[in-house]
Formats: structure tokens, sequence, C-alpha cells
């Protein structure tokens, strides 16, 4: 490798980010041209030192005072029929979910010709005496379509 792409490579290096082959051919070239090894020792001084350096916060006293110097204009709410246009918003959006849920009720559960049921009254055996019920069952052609 040339020594400008060794220097471009260095920062990655330093970092831990390169393959194996590519760190062992800069070790390679760091070991027998001393230009380099001198921009290596340098780059790798700052990163460490940025690496150590704490973060900085400062304190909340200069951003009141620019805050408090800055003109803030007031924004007006708006509003619909003396509501705010969010809950109009809300509102509209509800309402016409509503609206569009129904409709697709309707389209979807519409039966053209509603199934009439048929009741027969059967007159029950006059025996004397009887311990027993009968039940009666609907046929299955008359059970109503859900």
């Amino acid at each position: 490798m040339k020594c400008k792409e060794i220097c471009d490579l260095l920062d990655d290096y330093i970092l831990g980010e390169l393959t194996p082959e590519i760190e062992i051919q800069i070790n390679e070239h760091l070991d027998e041209c001393n230009p380099c090894k001198k921009e290596f020792q340098e780059k790798e001084a700052v990163i460490i030192t940025i690496k150590k350096s704490t973060v900085f916060k400062p304190s909340s006293e200069p951003f009141r005072r620019i805050k408090k110097e800055l003109p803030m204009a007031e924004r007006p709410v708006s509003s619909i029929w003396f509501f705010p246009k969010r809950f109009v918003y809300a509102f509209a959006a509800f309402f016409f979910g509503l609206v569009l849920m129904r409709s697709v009720d309707i389209l979807i559960f519409r039966q053209k010709d509603v199934p009439q049921a048929e009741i027969k009254f059967e007159t029950r055996h006059q025996e004397p005496f009887v311990d027993t019920v009968e039940f009666y069952h609907a046929p299955a052609k008359n059970v109503a379509k859900i």
C-alpha cells in the first residue's frame, strides 16, 4: 500500500474498524515508514484525548437569557365555531368513519329475500297420564341466514 492510502485509513485503523488483512498491511507499512508512523502517533493521540474527554454541559443561564431576549410571538389558536380545529377535525373523522362503517354494513348484510318461517301447530296426543315431553324442531331450510 502507498503512504496516501495508509494515511486515509489511519482513523479507521485506530478505531478498529478495518478487516484483519488490511490491519496487517498497515502494521507492516508503519514498521517501515517513519512519516506514516509519525502521522499515526499524532492521530492516535488526538483520538485518545477525544475518547477520554467528558461531555461538556453548559449551564441553563445562557439559554434562559437568550430566550428572554428573543421576541416570541404568541401563536393564535385557530378555531371553527368556537372549537379548536383539532377537535373539529377529530370529530369529523370519527363521524366520517361511523358513516362509512354503517354503509359498508348495509351493503354487506342487505338481504333481498327474507326467508319466511313456517310454523305448524300439531295437536297433542290425547293420552291420559303420560309422563313424556315432546320436543319440536324446525327444519334446517327454515333457519334464518346470518
